[in-house]
């Protein structure tokens, strides 16, 4: 046996030093402890003051615990592998350590193939603009045209789409084939999934942790994927309520790997909703585009022959596209003024910095992140929006203010969507939507002056 201790080793140790390890850890949140015998090891790591993230591996796969345990519970598992004893393995719920490409499938991240795609789309626009000569660009269709520009402009946005649409398509036909096996569930309960280490900034997402056990040719199996894609918000909710812990159910695997197992094998309505809403905007924006480039700008070229058609055309589109947005965000706004408040309290309050290049120029803006938690429907969850549905951001010392308004461990009123209660906000910014009519009025005064109406 051999214990590493945050990376003081210890040969053949006796329960002594172990029981000594975890009492004198300290605070050092890169603590660590490691317990290995040549075939497999035991370990944990700090997560909070009190509880510990806990692994094993059994000489063929690392295993997860899906609960942090304390230090009395950390202190006995440990002195019993020491001794041999591995009863503390059935004590609690494992989850298989999935590979890389896996967990980032699980956790809806597009897969290597999509991001190839939109970048090659990106480089593609720069081979056209700046390395094709101009001769050959005399040759391709729309080159140089106002719509050809706004094709390109929207190309990697197209491409995007369209990989997340063949992706999902893909993922459920490879779902098609694999076999059921009878399952129970063992843990349901709400989590949250924040940004990666290191770096705050960000929205956190509930997500729905749902493990559970099934059998494969007399071995067991444990999984955490409740469907192919990635499921949040009120979602989540929902595949909580369906599979309570104990409850009988059927998981679909793949029969050349078990550990690659979910119970809903049809792509999540979510991801079908938001793919099918997002081409029909596309395809209304692209439709409308084409036509008053085509024969919109005929149309008032004959009626206003000294108008500057194409500047009146674009600021008239986005005049009237924010004047929409504007009273899309109005109506969302008043509804959210009678959502239900409940209470909640301050998680953390940090203020984070990010830095923007522009015209070469790096230009430094500070956020407060303020991460609140609040209990709804016997659900607990977590989001970081001070403002519905605007980023707050500005100079350090008004983002200082914001995050000492709400220091950690503060009560305070959360308002939250009831139809969608991973929604919510500390704060209804109605003064801010004005804005958004502001923006479409000035483009309807570029519009009307590019028309030369008055002169």
């Amino acid at each position: 046996m051999e214990l590493d201790v945050h990376d003081r080793i210890t040969a053949d140790p006796t329960p002594e030093d172990i029981a000594r390890a975890i009492d004198q850890r300290g605070d050092d949140p890169d603590w660590f402890i490691n317990l290995s015998d040549g075939d497999g090891y035991v370990e944990a790591e700090l997560e909070r003051a009190g509880r510990f993230r806990l692994a094993y591996h059994s000489g063929k796969a690392r295993f997860d615990a899906a609960e942090t345990v304390d230090a009395a519970t950390l202190k006995t598992i440990f002195l019993a592998y020491l001794s041999g004893n591995d009863s503390w393995r059935a004590n609690r719920n494992w989850l298989r350590k999935a590979s890389p490409a896996k967990a980032a499938e699980a956790a809806g991240e597009p897969p290597v193939w999509a991001i190839a795609a939109v970048v090659a789309s990106l480089a593609l626009i720069f081979v056209i603009v700046e390395v094709l000569p101009e001769s050959w660009l005399e040759k391709l269709p729309l080159a140089g045209t106002t719509f050809g520009n706004i094709a390109l402009i929207a190309l990697p946005i197209v491409v995007m789409v369209a990989a997340l649409v063949i992706n999902a398509m893909l993922k459920v036909r490879r779902a098609k084939g694999w076999v059921q096996a009878q399952g129970r569930i063992t843990q349901s309960k709400m989590t949250v999934r924040r940004p990666p280490a290191g770096n705050e900034i960000g929205t956190v997402v509930n997500v729905p942790a749902v493990a559970y056990s099934f059998s494969v040719g007399g071995q067991d199996y444990r999984g955490t994927r409740v469907s192919l894609g990635d499921i949040s918000g009120k979602y989540a909710e929902e595949a909580l309520t369906r599979y309570p812990v104990g409850k009988a159910v059927m998981v679909f695997y793949d029969p050349a790997d078990p550990d690659d197992c979910v119970l809903e094998r049809d792509a999540p309505k979510g991801a079908v909703k938001g793919c099918g809403l997002l081409l029909l905007v596309l395809a209304l924006v692209g439709g409308g585009f084409y036509w008053a480039i085509t024969q919109g700008a005929e149309v008032l070229k004959a009626g206003m022959p000294d108008a500057d058609v194409p500047v009146m055309l674009f600021a008239a589109l986005f005049g009237l596209a924010a004047l929409l947005f504007f009273a899309a965000y109005r109506r969302y706004l008043s509804r959210a003024n009678a959502w239900p408040v409940t209470q909640g309290e301050i998680v953390s309050s940090v203020v984070e910095q990010r830095r923007t290049t522009d015209d070469g120029r790096t230009r430094t803006i500070y956020l407060p992140v303020v991460e609140f938690a609040y209990t709804v429907g016997g659900n607990r969850l977590h989001s970081r929006q001070v403002k519905l549905g605007l980023e707050v951001s500005g100079s350090e010392s008004f983002a200082q203010k914001i995050a000492a308004r709400y220091p950690a461990g503060a009560p305070v009123d959360v308002h939250y969507d009831p139809q969608d209660p991973s929604n919510a906000a500390l704060e209804n910014p109605t003064e801010t939507s004005w804005i958004l009519l502001g923006v479409a009025l000035a483009c309807f005064a570029i519009a009307l002056y590019a028309s030369r109406i008055f002169r």
